[in-house]
């Protein structure tokens, strides 16, 4: 009795090491191959295998990957959109802050001790209109690509600064 009580369980665990192993390779493939036709009679088949010429191949697993990366790019495009818009806005804001440059005869900043403006010295006023066309560069042209040279191109500025020392 007890040898078939043992013979039961051995089997028992076997299949469900067999079956474990199963499962865990299906759970890992990424797309299931299932293939679809009809036959002569009108009758739809699904198969793991085509069951004649006509089969179509379907993918099942992967239209989840699929709706995901769809989402991704919608994602991606609305964020870019948004990049887009943002970047058209300060691109415009710094050209109506160079055109009010140009036209004004005297640059003013606001002095917090005096609580009045205080007028720009020749050199602050350069600095100023500097800046304010740098911005329009910065945000009228596309975003610079990240470029793998300019950091190689540091490295090497570095190197050179302590051959000089």
């Amino acid at each position: 009795m007890k040898s078939l009580t043992g013979l039961i369980s051995s089997f028992a665990i076997l299949i469900l090491i067999v079956f474990s192993s199963s499962m865990t390779s299906f759970a890992n493939e990424k797309t299931t191959e299932i293939y679809k036709w009809v036959d002569k009679d009108g009758r739809v088949h699904y198969a793991a295998r085509p069951g004649d010429s006509s089969a179509k191949k379907l993918h099942l697993g992967s239209r989840i990957f699929h709706k995901r990366e769809k989402k991704e790019n919608i994602d991606k495009a609305e964020k870019d959109q948004k990049n887009s818009e943002e970047r058209a806005k300060f691109c415009q804001d710094s050209k109506d802050t160079l055109s009010k440059y140009r036209k004004a005869p005297f640059l003013y900043r606001y002095d917090d001790k005096l609580k009045q403006k205080v007028r720009l010295t020749e050199k602050e006023s350069k600095k100023a209109f500097l800046q304010a066309e740098k911005d329009v560069s910065y945000w009228c042209n596309p975003p610079p690509e990240p470029d793998e040279t300019d950091e190689i191109d540091e490295i090497d500025e570095f190197d050179e600064i302590e051959q000089e020392n």
